[in-house]
């Protein structure tokens, strides 16, 4: 199969797409590179007015996390770089956190920390852990969403 750079771009069929990308492998979905993810935002993404930054964010029925505490909301594009939007559930509360995007991609796992204050007033620190599997499941829910943005009439005839 040619490389999936090429072929998210190419003239075929959105569902034909869809196939493609739900049959693709852990190493596969590795292997797409941060321009083809930066060209996916800049394509379907929701640009800030009066900005060159872009929002792009995954339908809740697609986003996947690590299956424990944590999941990809989507991607920011803020002044060329891109970040990654993820929210994480803690014991008694919620946030969002941005991530640079090397950072998170990198070929290790990639281990994030939140600190939050109990309520005693007494730091406490919270993980949330995303390994190459989780990472591949992320990539495959963004390329999802691109298709299913970027093709949402012909999807729904």
């Amino acid at each position: 199969m040619p490389t999936v750079n090429i072929e998210l771009f190419k003239r075929t069929s959105p569902a034909r797409k869809i196939e493609i990308i739900r049959n693709l492998t852990q190493v596969e979905l590795a292997g797409i590179s941060e321009e083809t993810i930066l060209r996916i935002v800049k394509e379907v993404g929701r640009r800030n007015s009066g900005t060159r930054n872009y929002e792009f964010y995954i339908h809740p029925d697609r986003r996947t996390g690590n299956r424990w505490n944590s999941e990809v909301e989507g991607l920011w594009l803020y002044k060329g770089k891109l970040h990654v939007m993820v929210y994480i559930q803690l014991d008694h509360t919620d946030c969002e956190k941005t991530v640079p995007y090397d950072d998170f991609f990198r070929k290790e796992e990639y281990r994030g920390a939140v600190i939050r204050e109990d309520r005693y007033g007494n730091p406490q620190t919270c993980y949330y852990v995303y390994d190459e599997k989780d990472k591949a499941e992320v990539i495959r829910s963004i390329c999802l969403e691109y298709i299913h943005t970027k093709y949402k009439s012909k999807l729904n005839r």
